[in-house]
């Protein structure tokens, strides 16, 4: 009983440590925690480093941010934040319609040899207000207040996107705050240049500028003497439309704020949407003349249809003038995609009715519909924003103006072709009159037409079952491909015609892996199964007229391929080889994985008789490509 108060005398020194030994452990737990809260905040302050580098440096995905909803914070007071800063969650800043004033927050050391003037660029046109400031640490030391709600000419340099003189002094950190507040969509699309490298990017920009505008133009010129020389109402609607889809995507870039309306503050944030909607509307009207929706025989919930969406069209129109300008925009860009899903839907209920130019029409539409779409997510924070999203219009528009004229070309050549075939049902009837009158006198030579016209069908028939004989004679009866005789045949015609004028010849041939077990475990009516499957897989994978597959032997292939380098021939090899490899080939009930190897050679006949070169080295590849492994594919060089 005497031991029991030692022992509970040594528990209690082990479970409660002395005093100072728990002071300091929480000391470090409570350092512990504020490290771990403060550790966001260490890490985004780490300044950004300038090393004297050339090129783009992209700031987007490295800014933090502050949202300001009552817009009364100013560059100082946003200074002295220290806590509410974030960091950015992705490579691009876009938080879709927000009239919030929103900054942006960057520190940035130049570690260079030398002290450079560098450009900051925000390539986005649509922005009301901006404010750039550049902080030494204690005071702002420069400013510059850009926007589209601002003279063009205020800008310190005048281009269609915000361009703005940033210094940062050599050893020296500086703090870059980016105010934005405007009515539309906040997108910041902002990078950091050195001015050399800024020009040549953007001399490269306005040339892909310069050709979609001149692309435009030229079409719309042309459809212009389309219509008044043919006089055609759609050419006319066409036109419209050619001239506001340019018009719409200059004033989204910029370029029509800085050439054409650079005083225009108040035009200029409503032609956007005045733009895109006379589009629609001039689509709209171009839609109900070219696809004839006036006619009676047109469905009742087409036209019904039809006529809301040009009401809506006309509503968009008024909200451009008279709504504000988040309402506009959100207007706008719905009654864009509600238009051209109707125009859409339109075109395939013509299309699938049979109707040749509708199907050009669906083609046109569904690339702008795309565009438009990909634009539209943009602008509303459900896609990214970068360059494929922001020139997502202009791709659309040049395929669908393309498409467009083809449709209209189309249609001409149909109205051709009706004519046509009026005349010659006129010209028929007008003959059969005639020959009914001569009738009693020429019975003699109607007879003789008869006879002679029944020996041409004969010959005709017999002409067509010798087609038939020669190409059952020319195909393999297992897989229906051509057969070994066929190949020698060509491949002589064409190892002679590129030697003629030197010309590439590319052959490919392939062996259907591990075969001969695979017959002896199935049987060969499977293996001619799996012969028969690989034989359409090489169908599908071969698609041009002067390319031609045939079975070279058991289960060899062949594949010639004219006017194809060696390169184009390995990914057609490669396309087969995992095309078959990837369809399953079914047995019962397991589904068994059929492999192939190939071997691939490339040349420029250096004679008639080169084929039985090409083959060898065909053949060298394939027995290769068996040696590595099988299933893959070995390229053999003449």
């Amino acid at each position: 009983m005497q031991g029991l108060p030692v022992c509970h005398t040594q528990h209690q020194r082990i479970v409660d440590p002395p005093a100072p030994e728990r002071y300091w452990r929480w000391i470090f737990l409570t350092l512990l925690v504020v490290a771990l809260g403060l550790l966001p905040i260490v890490s985004s302050a780490e300044p950004l480093t300038l090393d004297g580098r050339a090129g783009e440096l992209p700031l987007s995905g490295k800014l933090l941010h502050l949202r300001d909803p009552s817009g009364k914070l100013n560059a100082d007071a946003v200074l002295s934040q220290k806590t509410d800063w974030q960091a950015a969650t992705g490579s691009a800043v876009n938080y879709g319609i927000d009239a919030s004033s929103w900054w942006f927050r960057i520190d940035i050391r130049n570690d260079g040899h030398s002290t450079e003037e560098y450009l900051l660029e925000v390539a986005y046109a649509s922005l009301d207000h901006i404010g750039i400031y550049l902080s030494d640490g204690e005071k702002i030391v420069t400013q510059h207040l850009l926007g589209d709600q601002r003279p063009f000419y205020d800008r310190p340099i005048h281009h269609h996107f915000f361009v703005a003189p940033v210094d940062f002094p050599v050893g020296e950190t500086r703090t870059l705050l980016i105010n934005v507040h405007t009515d539309g969509v906040v997108q910041l699309p902002v990078s950091l240049w050195e001015e050399g490298d800024f020009a040549s990017h953007d001399q490269v920009r306005q040339l892909v500028a310069g050709i979609y505008f001149g692309a435009m133009l030229v079409m719309l010129i042309y459809n212009l003497f389309m219509f008044i020389g043919i006089g055609d109402r759609s050419y006319l609607y066409y036109v419209g439309f050619v001239l506001s889809i340019p018009m719409f995507v200059s004033s989204l870039t910029g370029y029509s704020f800085q050439y054409l309306w650079p005083e225009a503050i108040i035009w200029n944030g409503k032609s956007i949407g005045f733009f895109l909607t006379s589009a629609m509307l001039f689509a709209l009207f171009f839609t109900y003349d070219f696809l004839e929706l006036k006619r009676d025989s047109l469905a009742t919930f087409i036209k019904t249809g039809f006529r809301a969406v040009v009401i809506i069209g006309v509503l968009m129109m008024g909200t451009v003038f008279f709504a504000p300008y988040n309402v506009m925009l959100i207007s706008v860009i719905s009654g864009a995609t509600l238009a051209c899903s109707a125009a859409l839907i339109i075109g395939i209920y013509g299309a699938v009715r049979g109707e040749r130019p509708a199907v050009f029409y669906v083609l046109a539409w569904s690339s702008l519909f795309l565009g438009g779409l990909t634009l539209a997510a943009s602008k509303l924070a459900f896609l990214p924003q970068n360059t494929f999203t922001d020139n997502a219009v202009q791709i659309g528009s040049i395929m669908l103006v393309v498409l467009l004229s083809f449709a209209l070309a189309e249609r001409i050549n149909q109205e051709r072709r009706r004519r046509y075939d009026a005349q010659m049902e006129a010209l028929k009837n007008e003959r059969q009159a005639r020959q009914a009158k001569e009738q009693a006198l020429n019975a003699q030579q109607q007879a003789n037409l008869q006879l002679e016209s029944k020996v041409a069908r004969r010959t005709e028939e017999l002409a067509k079952a010798n087609a038939v004989l020669q190409e059952l004679s020319d195909s393999d009866g297992l897989t229906g491909l051509r057969n070994r005789r066929y190949l020698d045949n060509y491949l002589d015609r064409e190892v002679t015609r590129c030697f003629r004028y030197q010309h590439p010849l590319s052959l490919i041939l392939l062996d259907i892996d591990h075969f001969k077990q695979f017959n002896d475990r199935f049987g060969h009516h499977i293996g001619d199964d799996c012969l028969r499957m690989v034989a359409e897989q090489l169908r599908h994978c071969v698609a041009r007229d002067s390319d031609i597959v045939a079975r070279y032997g058991g289960e060899e292939f062949c594949i010639v391929l004219p006017e194809t380098e060696m390169e184009g021939a390995r990914a057609v090899a490669e396309r087969i080889r995992r095309r078959i490899a990837e369809t399953p080939f079914r047995v019962g009930r397991d589904n068994i994985t059929v492999t192939i190897s190939a071997g691939v050679t490339c040349a420029v006949p250096t004679s008639p008789d080169h084929g039985a070169a090409l083959l060898q080295r065909a053949d060298e590849g394939l027995y290769q490509s068996k040696n590595d492994g099988r299933n893959r594919v070995t390229c053999m060089p003449s």
